[in-house]
């Protein structure tokens, strides 16, 4: 009888976002059977709440894969008293931290109802390959199979909490840096996203004093080609109309540093350039002021657009359409729009920093990310002569998510090597 693998995706289960980190999710459990094949192990895709794991009958994995579009992504406009009391509340980590955990507790016991409770054990192998900060009960149920002897791994998608928490609000940060320093001293071993975040990882105190294993993998590139855009289309056509189109994906928070291209494309506005700008993704944290300012723009349903509600098919109908990609962050784990770009052949306009350059490498157009006249002429570069990029993007070369899913299990087979050697007791 072969032994158990346990994939935990319970943040994406509980919030059916479908922003970077929940894609690379459901692109694992959509290979989880293959996965398990060459891991030679019985695979599970499990859920976790305060009371333990439930696993996912087929209905609720095709539903995890295939999530059916979300009534609204729209943002909420709250009364004063509302925004100050959550401020309150907010401003003090720990006490934020609680309420979130009881919070997502009460809507896993909705969510599992009716799932079939699922134990790990001493052979059982636990990977947590969601994100576990935000409440997620998932850090105490994997540090549970630990105690209970089962080998346990954990995704870590990005060291930003760690290595820029001025980059993070201070409700995500500190659960996260909790949660990490526990398991990075707990756990057999994490894997990350690119070589970059491991060396990150690796320098980080709690991994440094444990000596816990840290490797990585890449995220794969498969786009399907979709002849026609979704039927109900949130980016309206005029988006495509009257110049070249930029694109940006990912949720609409201050790292992602939507203002900032906002204002480069101000110049170029200023100075009678001609393009749109399109902003894709779900409304972030401490962001209502730039979204009110973006729809209070001179040109927002002209040439500014904000679109919250995209799905999978208009997403990748929308890259195969625009002019360019932009990815201006300055800090990221990955950047998973730089490869789907590129891999159709869309150049991609992204801020100068170490990871875009390991991921794009020579196929990329940078721009020093603290340098908007630069940015702005980068880009008014690239409206004048977009032919040299396009060879470049048109030249890229990527792993597919199949190549992607191997790097993963080797990543795995490579900790659970570890594991043998030191722990030859365990499993």
């Amino acid at each position: 009888m072969r032994k158990a693998l346990f994939l935990d995706v319970t943040k994406t289960f509980e919030s059916r976002f479908a922003t970077g980190i929940q894609r690379v999710v459901r692109e694992l459990v959509r290979r989880s059977a293959w996965i398990g094949e060459l891991l030679d192990l019985d695979v599970d895709i499990v859920v976790a709440t305060r009371s333990g794991y439930y696993r996912l009958d087929k209905d609720a994995v095709s539903d995890l894969v295939d999530p059916p579009r979300s009534p609204s992504a729209a943002l909420v406009m709250q009364s004063s008293l509302t925004r100050i009391a959550k401020r309150v509340v907010q401003a003090i980590p720990p006490i934020y931290a609680f309420l979130q955990r009881r919070s997502v507790n009460r809507r896993m016991r909705v969510l599992t109802a009716g799932l079939e409770p699922i134990t790990a054990k001493h052979e059982t192998i636990v990977i947590l390959i969601d994100s576990f900060g935000n409440g997620s009960p998932s850090v105490e149920a994997i540090l549970r199979a630990k105690r209970a002897g089962a080998s346990t791994i954990a995704i870590v998608y990005d060291a930003i909490p760690l290595e820029h928490p001025e980059m993070t609000p201070s409700t995500t940060a500190y659960p996260f840096r909790r949660a990490f320093n526990r398991l990075a001293v707990e756990l057999d071993g994490l894997i990350t996203i690119s070589r970059s975040s491991a060396d990150e990882i690796r320098r980080q105190d709690a991994v440094v004093r444990s000596g816990t294993p840290v490797t990585s993998f890449y995220l794969g590139r498969d786009i399907p080609i979709f002849g026609n855009a979704a039927l109900a289309p949130s980016i309206p056509e005029i988006a495509w109309q009257g110049g070249p189109t930029f694109i940006m994906i990912g949720s609409i928070e201050p790292r992602k540093r939507h203002a900032a291209v906002l204002a480069a494309f101000d110049r170029l506005w200023d100075a009678g350039t001609v393009a749109n700008l399109v902003m894709i993704g779900r409304i972030g944290w401490e962001i209502e002021d730039f979204v009110s300012q973006a729809r209070s723009h001179p040109r927002y349903g002209t040439n500014l657009f904000l679109c919250h509600e995209v799905d999978d098919m208009e997403l990748q109908y929308a890259m195969m359409r625009a002019s360019a990609t932009i990815i201006a962050s300055k800090a990221e784990g990955f950047g998973l729009p730089i490869v789907e770009s590129l891999a159709l052949g869309v150049p991609v306009i992204a801020s100068d920093i170490p990871i875009f350059r390991e991921v794009a490498g020579d196929a990329g157009c940078f721009f020093p990310p603290d340098d908007l006249d630069e940015f702005a002429r980068v880009i008014a570069r690239f409206i004048e002569s977009p032919d040299g990029y396009r060879v470049a993007a048109r030249a890229f070369q990527w792993i597919n998510w199949d190549d992607s899913a191997r790097q993963f299990t080797d990543a795995v087979q490579s900790i659970l090597a570890e594991v043998d050697v030191n722990h030859p007791d365990a499993g």
